[in-house]
Order: structure tokens, then sequence, then C-alpha cells
């Protein structure tokens, strides 16, 4: 025994002599093996915290007779000390991805190194103060504090600052604010999420990927793989890539296990990039039907986590009676599952009739909203609404009311909120409203009431919020939206198939370039109709407009269809998660899109991508096109190289065209790659294509020295 502790002593002080240089020199340097091993670090550090809590009752309670406690003590700590050192050097390890606050890495980087010396010295301290139990048990005492403290700044690192205070730790969700006037799209709305999903692994003191999420600059900076997002093109926006990704992927995020985003989630940052990901962005300013409003309205409405639930005194409606009026066209439904109040809306203008509210009044002491938005309903909807005594939220935007007769509404004594935007309604019959002394907004956005009615209802009647919406400074310029194909989807044109652009603003110009150059307000060509193609196209588009900024440009690549491939095999396979529909997606004239690579994709990274494609007819091919994913960030590099073999048939072939990419540099956005292999016109009945990937990713990138995904959707023959 005395032999097997000296050898376990020699290694305990080899391992602490790696642990204090690489303390202090510092781990950045390490092959990137040993910093993957740093993963291991939380699979070992809750051995030294058992074992070293069970020293406390050890010291205190055993014996010194007791020869059994006396004979395996010294074995149990020297493999504390062991087990202490190896967490810390795995800890070291793990810290030199410098994503987590430095003053909180370095409490917890020397107050772990302080617990492993301490076990370490708990060896001698046993070994010659045994029998003095003061010093023994302070020993043991003061080794405990050095790892209970320890233990609390690495909680901090990874579950949040304070993790093992007294305090009540428990993360509240921030509450999203009503919708009004003044609410900032990215402020108000696109923060509060990523407070809420977000932000706890990608703040200042912990920035997972180098992605600190506190502020909009450092969001936009985006992390080690690259900027956060592409404006105007969420499909080439490294964190909404991200976020599509399968739940399996370590590159998932949020990561597995972490409240993940809803669809409506995603869709919002979605259509806020569209928009340019603009920081200064108002829900006023937002169309009445624009999907972001909607959007906007779903979450804020559905997510609310601070919203009072009014009690009610009337009983619920029965079930079966909701039921039966729900409808495709009219939507029933409780404001929450405890509450027996009811809101009611109705859908598809076309189908609305007068019928359909008359039905509710069935349920009318149930019902607290009514939303008739955009129905073709006039004045005489006034009487029928005071059947709804408990009736609170009315909206009549876009209906055809005057408000003539709209003081009949003064019987509803519980009406608060009535909205009126869009609609003919002038200052003397919104008047009238005054007179319901419930009545606390009043929305009244694009309405026949004049901004100065309205100033003036507001100081007459200060108790009501008179609302007029976003009213637009003439001096301001603001930027056009980027024009966009007619048909966004259709990337592969037939010979003389043309391209019709659009622009959402009436009279905007729409300037365009088919060489890959930018096209600014004066340079480009105007487009005037649609117009053809002829081969491999990258079209550059803006929108242009007196008294508007010149939009940013939209991007498109277009193919032309090829030579008819008869059939296609893989000779080599993709991996399991990146099939599609196997060798069928070369050929389906189903273009991908780079910002989900689990549709219309096939990935090879333990294989080359090699497949082989017959024909039928002899007509003469010179070139060959591969629609290729590029993103850096996900690993997928442009090809090492690309060989073309051809021959009437598989046993018979030669070498009759190949490429060498270009490789980045550095990390770059995602994009579509199409690589052209010209070669000697000839006719063949078989023809390989191989792109192998590239099989060690270069210095400068996160994963050097790992193998590179190659992902194709589409080959062309011509």
């Amino acid at each position: 025994m005395r032999k097997h502790n000296q050898l376990i002593g020699y290694l305990l002080m080899a391992l602490q002599a790696l642990m204090l240089v690489m303390a202090y020199t510092g781990t950045s340097s390490a092959p990137q093996l040993f910093k993957q091993a740093g993963h291991f670090h939380p699979l070992f550090l809750h051995l030294p915290i058992a074992f070293i809590v069970l020293l406390l009752p050890i010291a205190l309670f055993s014996k010194k007779e007791n020869h059994s406690i006396n004979f395996l003590l010294p074995i149990f700590l020297h493999y504390t000390a062991i087990l202490a050192t190896l967490t810390a050097i795995l800890g070291l390890l793990a810290a030199s991805s410098n994503e987590y606050d430095a003053s909180t890495i370095f409490n917890h980087k020397w107050l772990s190194i302080g617990t492993a010396l301490f076990c370490h010295g708990l060896i001698y301290v046993h070994q010659y103060f045994a029998s003095n139990r003061k010093i023994w048990i302070s020993s043991v005492a003061c080794t405990t504090l050095f790892m209970i403290t320890g233990s609390h700044f690495g909680g901090s690192l990874t579950h949040g600052e304070n993790y093992l205070s007294f305090e009540n730790n428990q993360k509240e969700q921030s509450s999203f604010k009503p919708l009004t006037d003044s609410t900032h799209v990215y402020n108000d709305v696109i923060n509060t999420v990523l407070i809420n999903k977000c932000l706890e692994c990608h703040n200042d003191k912990k920035s997972k990927g180098g992605l600190n999420l506190v502020s909009y600059a450092s969001f936009q900076k985006g992390g080690k793989s690259g900027v956060a997002w592409v404006s105007g093109d969420p499909d080439k926006s490294l964190f909404i890539q991200r976020m599509l990704l399968a739940m399996d992927d370590n590159k998932h995020m949020p990561p597995k296990g972490k409240a993940q985003l809803s669809g409506d989630e995603i869709f919002l940052f979605k259509q806020w990039v569209i928009r340019k990901a603009d920081r200064t962005l108002t829900y006023h300013s937002l169309e009445i039907n624009d999907t972001l409003r909607t959007i906007l309205e779903r979450i804020v409405s559905s997510n609310s986590v601070k919203k009072e639930i009014k009690l009610y005194d009337f009983e619920k409606a029965s079930d079966s009676k909701i039921k039966e009026l729900n409808s495709p066209f009219r939507r029933i439904l409780p404001i929450d599952v405890n509450s027996p109040a009811l809101s009611v809306k109705f859908y598809l203008k076309e189908k609305f009739d007068i019928q359909l509210l008359e039905e509710c009044k069935s349920i009318s002491k149930q019902i607290i909203e009514i939303n008739l938005s955009n129905m073709p309903v006039d004045d005489k909807v006034f009487p029928l609404l005071t059947s709804f005594e408990h009736l609170e939220k009315l909206n009549l935007n876009g209906t055809l009311i005057s408000g003539k007769s709209i003081e009949v509404l003064k019987s509803i004594k519980t009406l608060e909120q009535i909205s009126l935007a869009n609609t003919a309604i002038e200052g003397i019959n919104t008047e009238k409203l005054s007179g319901i002394p419930s009545l606390k907004y009043v929305y009244l956005w694009n309405s026949k009431t004049t901004v100065g009615d309205i100033q003036n209802l507001q100081k007459k009647y200060p108790t009501i919020k008179w609302d007029s919406g976003y009213i637009p400074d003439d001096k301001e310029l603001l930027k056009l939206t980027p024009p966009a194909p007619v048909n966004i989807d259709k990337m592969i044109l037939d010979p003389g198939e043309t391209i019709a652009l659009r622009h959402p603003l009436p009279g905007a110009q729409i300037r365009y370039t088919l060489d890959g150059t930018k096209p600014d307000s004066v340079n480009g060509s105007l487009y005037t109709k649609p117009f053809p193609i002829t081969g491999l196209t990258k079209l550059n588009a803006v929108g242009a407009s007196p008294g508007w900024l010149t939009s940013e440009p939209s991007a498109y690549m277009y193919f032309l269809k090829g030579i008819k491939i008869d059939s296609v095999s893989l000779i080599n396979q993709p991996a399991d998660k990146y099939r599609a529909k196997g060798a069928l997606a070369l050929m389906d004239l189903n273009k991908g899109t780079v910002g989900n690579l689990n549709l219309n994709w096939i990935g090879f990274r333990e294989n080359t991508m090699k497949a082989a494609f017959h024909f039928s007819e002899d007509k003469p091919i010179s070139k060959i096109i591969l629609s290729l994913a590029d993103n850096t960030g996900a690993y997928v590099f442009p090809p090492e190289k690309i060989i073309i073999k051809a021959g009437p048939d598989k046993d018979h072939t030669k070498i009759i065209g190949s490429l060498q990419p270009q490789q980045p540099t550095e990390q770059r956005n995602a994009s579509l790659i199409p690589y052209t292999i010209d070669f000697q016109p000839a006719a063949y009945r078989y023809i390989e294509v191989e792109a192998i990937n590239v099989q060690r990713l270069p210095k400068w990138h996160p994963g050097k020295k790992e193998k590179g995904w190659v992902f194709a959707d589409e080959i062309f023959f011509y």
C-alpha cells in the first residue's frame, strides 16, 4: 500500500506542476485536441466536490483508534487530490475559449487551483498531525471553504451570476409591454425575446461563441463564426441559420434542453432581418395587414407573462355552445384558460354576414372583446353591439362606419378601448365617445379625425388617450426596401423564359445588373419589362425613387435548364442527416437555400461527393455547373478539387476536366456558389462528378484540422 501511495504521490506532483504551468502560461496555444478535452470539466468536477464534502464528517466524527479509517483515509486523500487537480486542468482548457467574464474566470481558476493544492496538503497534514484534531479539522474545513467559494464562481459562469447566493435566483421572464404607437420592434419585442431565450449564454459575463446580446451593436457584431445577420437576407443570416438547425445538432440555438424559440419568434426574427434589421422600426409604421405587425401582435398577446387576469363574476359559457358557434369565419376563444371571459374575432370579409354577430348574443354576457377589423360593417352595427353588456374592447379598424350614431355605445358601461383606424369617422362624431365614462383608449390612425381634432380632444378630455398613431416627418428620408422577382422561388429557367421584377412602392424605379456588379440609383439597366437570360446569371437590383434613399441591393442567382439527364446514382453516400431526396436532389430542378441545408441539399463529409450521370441522347456536352453551398461558419467550404470523368460507360472513363476552387481566408457570409468546369465538346453516355471536400480546415477556422463539408443541390450539363 505504501508503494501505491508513493506512485500516486509522484503522479499527483507531476499533475500539479503541469496545472501551475498551464495557469501561468495560459492554454490559448494548446493543440485543439487538448482544448476539446476541456469539455470533460463538468463531468469530473462533481467527484472531487463529493469527496471533499465527505471529508468533513469523517474528520469530525471518526475516532483516533478507528484503524479502518486510518488505513483507508490516505488512499482516499490521494485520489481526492488527483481528481481535484485533473478537474482544475480540464477547467483551464475549457477556459481557453475566452467566452466567459474575465474577473469571474480569474476567481474561479485560482480558487480551484487552491482547492487542488489544499487537497494535496491534507495528505501531509493527516500524516503528521492526525493526532492533533484541531489542526486536522481546521485544514479540512479550510479546504471545504475554498471548494465552496470556487464552486460559487463556477456556478456563476455556467448558470448566471450569484448562482450559489442565498438570494432568490429563480429567473423571471421579461414581460412584453402592450403595443402602442411608441413601441419599437427591436427594443420592446425582439430584445425581450433575446432576454428570455438567449441572454443566459450570451452576455457580458458569458459570451458563448463570442456572441454578446446585451446591446444592438454587440448583437450586430456577431461572434467567432461571423456577423449575426445579413441585412435583408434571413437565409444568409447566421443567427437564423442556427435557429433552424436540427435539435440534435451541436450548433442548434438555443441548445437542446434550454427553452426553445417558438415558430412565431423565429418568424419575427426573419421578418425583422428582411426589413434590414432596422433598430428604429416602430409598430405604428407597419401597415394594418403587414405580416410583421401580425406576428408582433400574436407574440405580445400570447407571451405577456405579467399580464393580470381580471376576475369576472359571470358564469362560463358552455363548451358545447362555444364549439357550436366556432367556424372558419368566426373564432371564439377564452382570454385565459381560467377565465369565463371570451373574445370574438371574424375572418374573411367576403364571407361575413351580420347574422354571424347576431348569433353571438347567446353568449353576450361572457364576451368582453369583439374584433370586426376589416369586416364590411357600417353604423348599423352600433345598436347590435349594445347587447354585449360586458364589452371592454372593440376593434372596428378598416370598417365602413362613419360614427354618426356611435353615441349609442354609451350604454355599454364597461367599454375601455375602441379602435377606429382606417375609418371615415370625423372629429365631430369622435367626440361623442367622450360620454363613455369607462373609456380609456381611442385609436384613430389614418381616420378622418384630423391631428388638430385629436389634439383638441386630448386637451378637452385628458382622461382618455386619443391616439393618432405615427405622424411622419416631411424632412425624414427613409430607405426603400429592395426589389424582388415576381416569382421568387423560381431560380431555374427554361431557355427564353423571362425574369419579372417588382417593387412594393408604386412608381419606384428598379435598376439591375447581370454581371455581378452592384447597381445604384443611376448605374445599371433600368427595368421596364421582363427580360430573358442567356446562361448562369447573378442578378443584382435596387429600388430608387425621389424623396427616398436608394435600397440595398438584392441578389439572386439564376440557372438555365441544361441537357436532360436520364438518371443519376450516388457512388459515395452522403451523411445520414443530409440525404434530402438522395441522388434525385442533383437533378430535380428544386433549388435549395443556404439558410436551410436540411431541404433539397445532400451533404458529404466522411465521403467525397461522387455521383454518376447517365444520358441516352448523343448531345455534345462542353460544360458542367455545380450548385454548391458556402457557409464557413457551419464548416461548409468549397471543394478542394472538382474532377470530371466521362466515357461511354463506367468502365471506360477518362478525366475530361477539373477545377480547384479558391479557398476562403476568413469567415464569410453564407451563400450559394456555382462552379463551372469547361471541357472539349463531345457526346458522352456516362459522366462522373466528384467534389473532394476539404480534409483539414485552415488554421484561422475554429474547427481547424477537422474535415469540411460539401453540400450540393443541383448539377447542370450544357
